[in-house]
């Protein structure tokens, strides 16, 4: 072998080397090292106490629905246990929101194109509190640590971030607002399977025309309002149908106060941009 050569080959088996032990750290780093350093940066840019206080772990898993070359890539799947999130420091409640589990898949690809591409997130028992003391006091306004900083005239980020769906076998929230007199729990359960739109209205017209998006999780509401029960059942679509320009999200209820009954089943047109 010429000289040429032996140094092609020492460059290239060192680079292999190199890969190798590469993937050896990463499939063998001990994630929960990063928790502190996590749990003390997203406290200080949410401006309220954040903590993963289980194990946090990642797993390197190839995509079987991936074609060519890119089914050999790996995705990171990542899970996270015993999770809270604080309230501001004007709110007496302590956590805001629980979760056991969470699991969620990184699709690496996407950062290529300055993308944080989330195919599915997936929550174990997700449990919120929604407060409201007053008009301008309430737990679900965060006020970010660069929120005072920012350059009107600077141009937006360039990164965008995409969620397909959340999957999750029984949420509850809870709604304490002084303002409304609303002391309320909601709880949401996944229909098992999605329920077409005009299978639950009877309405095969131009909804349908307009690819509504069907029912993915049912509601059922029980509380005081205003000083007199509640009681509530509903339906509402997934992350596809929110997300999706052009695709109607869909909302049926049934909410009984006192005297008062609200019923409805309709659609709202692009929800992700309501309020601005």
């Amino acid at each position: 072998m010429s000289k040429a050569g032996k140094i092609t080959a020492a460059i290239s088996g060192a680079f292999l080397l190199l890969i190798v032990v590469a993937i050896i750290l990463i499939a063998t780093f001990d994630w929960n090292r990063l928790k502190p350093t996590i749990n003390q940066k997203v406290s200080a840019e949410l401006n309220r106490p954040f903590a993963i206080r289980g194990d946090l772990g990642v797993v390197w898993e190839r995509q079987k629905q991936e074609t060519g070359w890119r089914s050999w890539v790996p995705w990171p799947h990542v899970h996270a246990e015993d999770i809270i999130l604080g309230n501001p420091p004007d709110i007496p409640e302590v956590t805001m929101v629980h979760l056991p589990r969470v699991e969620a898949t990184l699709a690496p690809l996407a950062l290529l194109t300055k993308t944080v591409w989330l195919p599915w997130i997936k929550l174990e028992k997700p449990d919120a509190r929604l407060i409201r003391l007053s008009e301008k006091n309430n737990n679900w306004t965060f006020n970010l640590a660069n929120d005072d900083n920012k350059d009107a005239n600077a141009k937006p980020s360039a990164w965008s971030f995409r969620l397909d769906n959340i999957l999750f076998d029984q949420g509850r929230i809870a709604i304490d607002d002084k303002v409304s007199k609303a002391d309320l729990e909601i709880f949401v359960d996944p229909l098992g399977k999605p329920l077409p739109f005009s299978e639950v209205t009877g309405s095969k017209g131009k909804a349908d025309k307009e690819k509504v998006g069907d029912y993915v999780f049912g509601l059922k509401a029980q509380g005081r309002y205003n000083g007199e029960p509640l009681t509530g059942t509903g339906k509402i679509g997934g992350m596809l149908a929110l997300r999706g320009e052009g695709t109607p999200f869909p909302v049926q209820a049934d909410f009984r106060s006192g005297n008062t009954r609200v019923a409805f089943d309709g659609v709202v047109n692009d929800p992700m941009k309501m309020g601005g």
